[in-house]
């Protein structure tokens, strides 16, 4: 995240190569992924990138890379897609996640995968500065307040792409190593996969939201 570290760069087309085999071969998701990332790191850039850090470290970023990977099967139920939602206050075209198909309640995203990293009290105030207009809303959708921890995490990975409604459709809950969605409400093809991000995230009570189900209310921003 720091935009001063010059990175060589890697063509686009030498990830979409990887993905085109990924979306187009046949055999278990995992192994195809598997393969995938093992394409990732054979790339010069990426081979620069990693050279001075543990195998641990590497392994980790090959955990991460397989998340992205997985939301390219064709018999998954989701997709990154662009919102507009927010572009008169953060100046950019922002992501969202979409269903691909009809989800009922109770029905994990499994290919919605995340984690969270530690934040120091310096990185969390310096994220907490996106809006200098409103100063109770300084704040990076990337970032989430643990209650068990009582502090604020990096949240990292697919799902970071969820965004915020007062009347969520989705719960965040915790498997196994990876942070995912369970589906509360019926999700119709096309609807956006919403989260809750709590009730003070967007200023106090929230006044500073910019959810649907706001707008469709006429309060929040």
């Amino acid at each position: 995240m720091d935009p001063s570290r010059r990175l060589p760069k890697t063509p686009a087309s030498d990830i979409l190569e990887a993905v085109r085999r990924l979306v187009t071969s046949r055999g278990p998701i995992s192994q195809l992924v598997g393969r995938a990332v093992d394409e990732l790191l054979r790339l010069a850039p990426v081979r620069y990138y990693l050279q001075s850090y543990t195998q641990k470290q590497i392994n980790a970023f090959a955990t991460h890379a397989s998340r992205y990977f997985e939301l390219y099967n064709p018999s998954g139920s989701i997709e990154i897609a662009h919102t507009s939602r927010y572009t008169h206050r953060t100046g950019k075209s922002e992501l969202c996640i979409l269903a691909t198909r009809n989800l009922l309640p109770g029905t994990v995203i499994t290919e919605l995968k995340g984690s969270m990293a530690n934040l120091t009290d310096e990185e969390d105030r310096e994220l907490k500065r996106t809006d200098l207009r409103n100063s109770d809303i300084r704040r990076d959708f990337s970032v989430i307040h643990s209650k068990s921890m009582k502090k604020n995490h990096l949240f990292l990975g697919p799902a970071r792409f969820v965004n915020h409604d007062c009347e969520n459709n989705c719960e965040l809950f915790r498997e196994g190593r990876y942070i995912t969605f369970r589906v509360i409400k019926p999700i119709a093809l096309g609807e956006e996969i919403t989260a809750h991000y709590g009730d003070g995230y967007f200023g106090r009570k929230n006044r500073n939201c910019l959810c649907e189900t706001c707008e469709k209310r006429g309060r929040g921003g």
